[in-house]
């Protein structure tokens, strides 16, 4: 069996940003509102994009709970996830985390303070502008370990075990924004104004220290799950 990437998506027009760029070299597949998911053997690695729900709707969003039973099987595997901003309020929330509804307000080029050496986030320690768009957070789940935080959220950034959630949108390329922009609702502008959309915009595009958290944070992510893909070559070749 050929493993793949697994791209969950909660939301229709979820590009995937640079995860789904710097990945693009390994297999790949997507689940938009899953009803059923595949199998672990199936799976290299889990990338888990945001959404505009909460993590805490899994009545009117049944694939909200499926995403979180599969990434704690796929966490007691050793199989690479990695959830990016509701993704990662996913993972806080079924690994025992706080989740809170409404705790924040905030839309734009964020400062997050990287605290530890972490692989999926560059390497990088100190300060990191990147994007953040959301209202909801997760505290640390138990047993986690923190690798970022804000003025404003204490939790920005954990792994757990084969794990790790951010808060802020990492992935966010100028194709995200353009969509955020255009086809979510509200829009980026509308929330803010399109003078601060086309500075957030400039941002993402030119500051060489996010853009480098971003190439060789993904690109340790997708050398991860190319790792557990060559586990299974001896198999194949035989």
């Amino acid at each position: 069996m050929t493993r793949s990437v697994l791209f969950i998506k909660h939301i229709e027009y979820e590009t995937g940003g640079h995860a789904t760029t710097l990945l693009s070299h390994l297999p790949t597949r997507e689940a938009v509102f899953p009803t059923f998911l595949p199998p672990l053997d199936a799976i290299a690695g889990i990338v888990i994009t945001g959404g505009q729900m909460s993590a805490a709707d899994v009545d009117a969003f049944p694939s909200l709970q499926l995403t979180a039973d599969l990434a704690l099987r796929a966490i007691d595997a050793e199989i690479p996830v990695l959830g990016l901003c509701l993704g990662h309020q996913i993972l806080g929330r079924a690994l025992g985390g706080e989740h809170r509804e409404g705790a924040v307000d905030e839309v734009g080029i964020i400062d997050i303070d990287v605290l530890e050496p972490e692989p999926w986030l560059g390497g990088h320690v100190g300060r990191l502008g990147a994007m953040r768009w959301n209202s909801d957070v997760v505290s640390l789940p138990p047993g986690a370990t923190l690798l970022a935080r804000s003025a404003t959220v204490e939790n920005e950034a954990f792994r757990c075990g084969s794990a790790v959630g951010m808060q802020f949108h990492l992935e966010a390329d100028d194709r995200v924004m353009r969509l955020w922009d255009s086809v979510a609702s509200p829009t980026l502008s509308q929330l803010r104004s399109p003078d601060a959309v086309a500075g957030w915009r400039r941002h993402l595009a030119t500051e060489p220290t996010l853009l480098g958290v971003v190439e060789r944070g993904f690109g340790a992510f997708a050398a991860a799950c190319a790792a557990r893909m060559d586990a299974e070559a001896p198999a194949l070749v035989a």
